[in-house]
């Protein structure tokens, strides 16, 4: 099989078979005459020359068998691929499939002719994407059509040649994005998802390519471009689900990244279910859940937060991989808690802080705080015997934390009124003054 620019074009020789040649008829033989050895020797030659040009006729007569086999626009249209007279050729073709539209042939040199006009299409020239994307989606309608017609012949051949067109634009794509030219990588993945519709990674690609462009038009404020270009992407995210790549780490990702850009657009509800399908598909994968929970935590949703945060670091502690990083997530868990009023879970969450960093001094504040707010719930619930205890708890905190930085005004302020709670009204007045001088005079409760 010879190729044409990357394209599998059999030769002719590969549609029919020449049968062998039979040696001439007896009675073509010339018997030597009696009259003399110059003439046998005439008639001798006279015999080899219609001896070969007998020969002849019988191979002249089998050529055009073959060829007379396919009409001579579908032969015309052959020879012309193999010249790369691609227009030629797809004018040629497209009066064979008049004659016969559903002939395997026909459709497989067509999709060639299209696939050859791309490939010596420049991307600089005039018209390129437009040209180009009609090429490439006529190409891959005829080579399926082949396939579907021919496939013993052509299936083959014709998958290679789509992955071919594939590829070529797939790869630019690749090139544009290292080279940060999103509008150039958005073009070529657009292309090559035209080259081959069934393949998810150049929707998912463009995705990618489309997003970074959103992002930059909502850095610079054009908040109708964002939203345009964005939900381009969720429809490219949203395709390759319909294809359904059969690979669970792929799914999870699109999910996950359906989840990024309706968070991105201010829809939450429509990014949770996005990423509960990715939390769905991979209850174990931690760092995805974590990620959600920052989502949430940021967007000051601290229902979701903790519930996310809760879920992570469950899946962590029965992995056993808790490390030093998870201070922040406990941290964070035990903000979103104490948002909640959710007083006794956001302690324990800033006490799992401490047992990582026992001298973090942002969560030994947060955790005085809630101990005092605690208190004063208790305090105003009548459970004075509780509160105490808290506010106890509070003023121990607040004696490390000031022992570690004493010109953090907020560390009196808060542990004077702990000690107003349990009825240090001396050393509550100290604190608040200490309070107010490192303020600057401002006032304490």
């Amino acid at each position: 099989m010879s190729r044409v620019t990357g394209l599998e074009v059999p030769s002719d020789a590969s549609h029919g078979r020449v049968p062998s040649t039979e040696s001439p008829p007896n009675g073509l033989a010339v018997a030597a005459s009696r009259s003399g050895r110059k003439r046998k020797a005439s008639r001798l030659e006279e015999a080899r020359t219609s001896m070969l040009r007998t020969t002849l006729a019988i191979v002249i007569a089998l050529i055009l068998g073959i060829l007379g086999c396919a009409s001579k626009e579908k032969t015309g249209m052959k020879i012309y691929v193999q010249q790369k007279l691609y227009d030629k050729a797809i004018e040629q073709g497209a009066t064979a499939l008049v004659q016969n539209p559903d002939d395997g042939d026909t459709h497989y040199f067509i999709g060639a002719a299209y696939f050859g006009k791309d490939t010596d299409l420049s991307d600089e020239a005039p018209g390129y994407a437009d040209s180009s994307a009609a090429w490439l989606e006529k190409a891959y309608f005829h080579f399926t059509k082949a396939k579907q017609l021919a496939e013993a012949s052509w299936g083959v051949s014709g998958d290679e040649n789509i992955v071919s067109m594939f590829g070529k634009h797939f790869n630019r794509g690749v090139i544009g994005m290292k080279n940060n030219d999103f509008g150039k990588a958005a073009l070529e993945f657009k292309l090559a998802t035209i080259a081959d519709p069934e393949n998810y990674q150049g929707y998912y690609q463009h995705a990618q390519a489309v997003m970074q462009q959103a992002e930059a038009e909502k850095k610079l404020g054009n908040q109708e471009q964002f939203t345009a270009l964005s939900d381009m992407v969720i429809r490219d995210l949203n395709r390759v689900l319909e294809i359904d790549p059969k690979d669970k780490e792929v799914t999870v990702t699109v999910h996950q990244a359906l989840g990024e850009v309706y968070y991105k657009q201010d829809n939450l509800p429509a990014a949770q279910a996005a990423y509960q399908e990715a939390i769905k598909l991979s209850p174990e994968n931690y760092n995805l859940i974590l990620t959600v929970a920052d989502r949430f935590y940021n967007a000051e949703d601290w229902e979701k937060a903790a519930a996310y945060y809760q879920d992570a670091l469950s899946v962590k502690e029965r992995l056993n991989v808790i490390d030093e990083k998870d201070t922040a997530n406990y941290s964070s868990l035990g903000n979103a808690l104490s948002k909640l009023n959710r007083r006794a879970e956001a302690m324990a969450a800033y006490e799992k802080v401490l047992k990582l960093a026992p001298n973090d001094t942002n969560t030994l504040y947060n955790l005085m705080v809630t101990l005092y707010k605690a208190g004063e719930e208790g305090e105003k619930a009548g459970d004075m015997a509780t509160a105490k205890q808290y506010y106890a708890q509070a003023i121990s905190l607040g004696d490390q934390l000031i022992g570690i930085d004493s010109k953090r005004p907020e560390y009196w302020q808060v542990r004077g009124l702990c000690k107003r709670g349990v009825g240090d009204f001396a050393g509550a007045a100290r604190d608040l003054k200490e309070y107010q001088d490192l303020k600057g005079g401002a006032g304490g409760r």
